[in-house]
């Protein structure tokens, strides 16, 4: 049985908005599912569904067999979660914001402090664990809620952009746990725009726009959509005309190539260095924007047609 099945989701705002369009999708025990779309693609409508804290227009969620749609409690209850914003909780210091969440899960005293510590360590947050919530920075609050999320080894981990704010340090050992908590035998839905961070532990992937889920399958096979393909970014003094070898994909000094194309390329990026037209560059793997593009054939746009980077919602 999965732990996670969702079947035919749909849901309408009062606005006449449709964010989930008879979506579908399962998570097996052990499995990390990775989940990516533009803003406004229906992912938090998603999650908040999932989470019991918004009822659908119609379709069902089972959380290891359990209507979650007629019993919402049990996600809350249940379910270890991190959501996208900021995790500010005013004066309540790191370590007793995990210890606390710990007990509220049906942690002993003992084991919940015991728990709390081991992530505590884990994350490098020992020198934060008196610090308020309020004060700490971005990067430990972050931690710190993530510590939540898994304190109580949950079945189900909901964890949206889990490695915002978070040095790159700390965000390998994040990782790490989420891998951990996969093999321990928990369902993880992420979501995330990080893929060159996360293709490592997601099992399966999934893009969602307009409330559908558009392509789905393992990073690798998504990510064989621009396999051949090279990303430039390019730092200008002045505009120049683009080498015939490179595609426009939309914003500023960014641009695809053929992987067969490189050297090419690199003679017309010595020759821009020379006459001074060139500050810097990157030449880097397909980002998310190129997969996404590859799926369903057009760039990613908010609803207002502004083009935005591919990030969760």
């Amino acid at each position: 049985m999965a732990i996670l099945e969702v079947r035919d989701l749909a849901k309408r705002y009062r606005s006449g908005t449709l964010a989930n369009d008879r979506l579908s999708l399962s998570l097996e025990a052990g499995e990390v599912y990775g989940l990516l779309g533009p803003n406004g693609a229906g992912k938090t409508t998603l999650v908040r569904q999932v989470l019991g804290l918004l009822r659908p227009t119609s379709g069902s969620i089972h959380l290891d067999g359990q209507d979650i749609v007629a019993n919402p409690g049990l996600a809350r209850r249940t379910t270890g979660f991190l959501p996208q914003g900021q995790f500010d909780i005013g004066d309540v210091h790191v370590d007793e914001l995990i210890c606390s969440v710990g007990k509220l899960r049906g942690l002993s005293s003992s084991e919940a402090k015991r728990r709390c510590d081991e992530l505590i360590e884990r994350l490098d947050l020992g020198a934060f664990r008196g610090t308020t919530m309020h004060a700490a920075s971005g990067g430990v609050r972050r931690l710190a809620g993530f510590a939540t999320a898994l304190v109580a080894r949950n079945r189900l981990l909901v964890l949206d952009e889990p490695t915002n704010d978070v040095d790159p340090i700390r965000r390998q050992t994040l990782w790490q746990l989420v891998a951990e908590a996969g093999e321990a035998g928990a369902a993880v839905l992420l979501v995330t725009h990080n893929l060159a961070e996360a293709e490592r532990f997601i099992h399966r992937l999934a893009i969602i726009d307009h409330g559908r889920i558009l392509s789905e399958g393992s990073p690798t096979s998504l990510r064989s959509l621009v396999t051949e393909k090279l990303r430039l970014e390019l730092v200008l003094t002045r505009e120049v005309v683009p080498h015939r070898a490179l595609t426009s994909e939309g914003a500023v000094g960014s641009f695809l190539f053929e992987q067969s194309a490189l050297p090419i390329v690199s003679t017309w990026l010595a020759d821009l260095r020379t006459d001074g037209s060139l500050l810097d560059f990157r030449i880097g793997p397909p980002s998310l924007d190129d997969i996404y593009v590859a799926a369903v054939g057009r760039p990613t746009t908010d609803r207002a047609g502004r083009e935005k980077q591919l990030v969760a919602s």
